[in-house]
């Protein structure tokens, strides 16, 4: 069981990778406006995440999640389901 915490530092690094130079990506970095990621590359992403936690994302969640730290409460829910 991964908690909230390792699940976020997980994501920040995978989003790293995705992000501009400048930006230093953390629980309160918006996905779309500050990372700018579009439709194509947010599923390609997703996939890479969906990888990493060996977990499937289900794309009805995906309209609430807004930030990293939004992202990461999702997925700690799909990993940890009796909490």
């Amino acid at each position: 069981m991964q908690s909230y915490e390792q699940i976020l530092a997980t994501l920040c690094k995978l989003l790293q990778a995705h992000a501009k130079e400048d930006l230093t990506v953390e629980g309160k970095t918006l996905l779309t406006s500050e990372l700018g990621l579009d439709s194509a590359l947010l599923m390609e992403i997703l996939l890479e995440i969906e990888d990493e936690f060996d977990v499937s994302i289900p794309l009805n969640t995906l309209p609430d999640i807004y930030d990293v730290k939004d992202m990461a409460r999702m997925l700690e829910k799909l990993l940890n389901p009796s909490q």
